[in-house]
């Protein structure tokens, strides 16, 4: 059997440093793009204050007695927007939509429930 010559060019100086500067970009643009996904420092406590929040406004609009309407709650965290309206065709019972926002984040909080009116 022959022996296999395999000769491989070396390469020059330009071309490693072009291919250093390529995974160098891909690299940054990744590393901008991870620190993007992680979650802020805080954000586990402002997720309990807004839990704890939505839990209030659900007793203060679950009551009954608002007016179908958007009512919102502004906070240090964020918001809160209530969405009281007639569920479906039956007119004594009110869906109470409320979504807390984060500010400074993508996530919300969602809570939705059904109660009787009182006139």
């Amino acid at each position: 059997m022959g022996k296999l010559k395999r000769h491989l060019p070396a390469s020059s100086m330009i071309e490693a440093i072009v291919a250093s500067l390529i995974f160098l970009a891909v690299f940054a643009v990744s590393l901008t793009t991870l620190t993007g996904l992680t979650l802020r420092e805080d954000e586990g406590y402002v997720l309990l204050e807004a839990e704890r929040a939505l839990e209030i406004c659900a007793m203060r609009y679950g009551d009954g007695t608002w007016a179908e309407n958007t009512y919102t709650d502004t906070f240090a965290w964020g918001e809160i927007t209530t969405v009281v309206s007639e569920y479906r065709d039956y007119e004594h019972i009110q869906q109470v939509s409320m979504r807390a926002t984060l500010s400074g984040s993508r996530k919300t909080v969602e809570h939705i429930q059904l109660t009787v009116r009182k006139k």
